[in-house]
């Protein structure tokens, strides 16, 4: 347990208005049959020994949503605080994004206070999120259902005019996948999902500062191959064709005007092009399974110094693009025999 500041109050085991101690400590409960550590916050009275903690109603409220929150983190669920603000990106109301979902009208404040949302309601939050044209949809079938019909219109169509090249690109991306819709050896057992690759290219751009897209094309490779060899799956479900300066995505273009990144073209000191990549830092990172942070920071931790020139000898070396031509793709079962790290 650890104090985290004094707070004059009234203390409710006394009953007398004093400075109590605002403590935490990690707790672990039964969430839906399985055990979930939080960060539990409380109050705890200094004039007793024993019996000597507790809460307000809002304390009480914060520790539950924390709870359920962790336990929507170990489900890979969307957490109470990122369906608000999904719900605040079209600037409705907690009813109205239920009625849009066409959901019970009280469903989404239960979703962000006490109630753990099911996997297919979460899969809609998320295409209602990536998918701005999915709110309009599902606004115009709904259409009887709102009193600010007109408003909640305007605020779609400014979230889309406001994001529609980035749209674009994203369907532009999926559209050159549609062919590789089914897990194989060739994506690495992983359907191209663009919400990870987006946060997998922010997180490395974040840690490592600017770099050349050589280099980041590079880091994409070695982490799916990386994931691939450990665990039968890559991380992003990229597919790699031989090119000259070692594994290149499909798509390549595209990946690099995601929303977690910028890119800049510049000519570099051979006269040549060249394209710069940096954080956005507009983005916010989201939260990663542990084991795929895991590999990604050792892929990075291996080559965060590495010139563009040194990695790409460094993978013309691999197994993979040895024994692969050019423009082929070149398929996961090589991941297996990449060099140790």
């Amino acid at each position: 347990m650890k104090e985290l500041k004094k707070v004059k109050m009234f203390c409710s085991i006394c009953e007398e208005m004093h400075e109590v101690s605002l403590m935490e400590q990690t707790k672990e409960i039964i969430v839906k049959g399985e055990p979930i550590k939080y960060r539990e916050v409380y109050y705890k009275c200094d004039k007793y020994l024993d019996n000597n903690i507790f809460m307000s109603e809002d304390l009480w409220n914060m520790n539950l949503i924390n709870s359920l929150d962790e336990y929507r983190k170990k489900k890979d669920l969307l957490t109470s605080k990122e369906i608000k603000e999904i719900r605040e990106k079209y600037q409705l109301t907690q009813s109205e994004m239920a009625y849009l979902l066409n959901l019970g009208e009280i469903t989404i404040t239960r979703y962000e206070t006490k109630q753990i949302q099911d996997a297919s309601v979460d899969n809609m939050i998320r295409e209602l999120n990536d998918n701005p044209l999915f709110a309009l949809k599902m606004l115009e079938k709904n259409k009887s259902k709102f009193k600010r019909y007109d408003e909640i219109d305007k605020n779609i169509k400014d979230v889309i005019d406001k994001n529609i090249i980035v749209f674009l690109n994203e369907q532009e991306l999926i559209a050159k996948y549609i062919k590789y819709n089914k897990k194989s050896i060739v994506n690495g057992n992983t359907i191209l999902d663009i919400e990870t690759l987006t946060n997998v290219l922010g997180y490395i751009t974040k840690e490592i500062g600017p770099t050349k897209k050589v280099v980041l094309m590079k880091l994409l490779w070695y982490i799916d191959s990386l994931s691939y060899k450990g665990h039968d799956y890559s991380i992003t479900g990229l597919v790699y064709e031989h090119m000259p300066y070692g594994a290149l995505p499909i798509g390549h273009r595209e990946i690099i005007e995601l929303s977690s990144i910028k890119s800049s073209l510049f000519i570099n000191e051979s006269e040549y092009e060249e394209y710069r990549i940096q954080f956005n830092e507009k983005y916010k990172i989201k939260r990663m399974k542990k084991e795929e942070k895991r590999i990604i920071d050792k892929v990075i931790h291996k080559f965060k110094n590495y010139k563009s020139y040194e990695i790409s000898d460094y993978m013309h070396k691999e197994k993979a693009y040895i024994e692969t031509k050019d423009n082929q793709i070149i398929p996961f079962t090589y991941a297996k025999e990449i060099n140790e790290f």
